[in-house]
């Protein structure tokens, strides 16, 4: 954070679209040139070849030190610590899952729930769904065929697919079910389908409770459809902040 701060503060100096900082900053330079012209005329005198000297230096230096100044400011803001996320290969089947369902009839939900039933793991799932989704077939589909399956799934509504508020909120309330169902725990959060609110919303609430986050890295054809379990696994999200790795 100090690092951050120490860059833009030398930045605004630099920066000629801030005039008054600039000024500021011309004549610091200004001073100590001619600090230092002083000091090697009391050196070495007044004399032609010290003058000539004194020119072509201050020709080469100044660009210099100005190039090397944009080079220190640039390097100290590439060090500050950074959020990164970095998909590992792919996450494990999970007790517990909390999905987002899209619109499209050809999304990726159930190749994402065929996964977590591997080996009978998915016990629990909870369904987050958009006024649009409620009432459709596709969602009454998914949801009698994960009954089938002998998975004990819940709906939660939210009242605007674009709210992040609503988002956030049906997913907080989804893990703290989780959390006092032992049946579905581990519980893992999928941001694949809905909205591109929606996926921000659970990635915070999953964030919130240290919850695995997750994807599906489906492929699309060339007329934009999804291609149906175009990829092998739900791949998980790990977090790292500062080139540490937080599982």
């Amino acid at each position: 954070m100090k690092s951050r701060r120490l860059s833009e503060f030398l930045a605004q100096f630099l920066d000629s679209r801030a005039p008054l900082l600039f000024i500021v900053a011309s004549l610091v330079l200004a001073m100590l040139g001619n600090a230092l012209y002083e000091l090697v005329l009391l050196i070495l005198g007044e004399q032609p070849v010290t003058l000539l000297g004194i020119i072509i230096g201050a020709a080469l230096i100044f660009p210099l030190l100005f190039w090397f100044l944009r080079q220190a400011i640039e390097t100290i803001a590439r060090r500050r610590p950074m959020m990164k996320i970095e998909p590992v290969e792919q996450i494990q089947p999970h007790a517990g899952l909390i999905l987002p369902v899209g619109l499209s009839p050809q999304g990726p939900e159930r190749a994402i729930l065929e996964w977590h039933l591997s080996g009978a793991t998915l016990r629990k799932c909870w369904l987050i769904v958009s006024p649009e989704v409620q009432n459709s077939a596709k969602l009454s589909d998914l949801k009698q065929w994960l009954i089938e399956q002998n998975v004990d799934v819940s709906t939660t509504p939210i009242s605007n697919a674009t709210s992040l508020e609503d988002v956030f909120r049906a997913a907080m309330q989804a893990l703290r079910e989780a959390q006092a169902t032992p049946l579905a725990l581990p519980v893992a959060v999928d941001i694949t389908g809905g909205t591109a609110v929606m996926s921000v919303g659970l990635a915070l609430a999953a964030r919130n409770w240290h919850a695995p986050l997750q994807y599906y890295p489906a492929v699309y054809g060339k007329g934009g459809s999804l291609l149906i379990n175009s990829a092998a696994a739900p791949k998980q999200i790990v977090f790292t902040s500062g080139g540490g790795t937080t599982p």
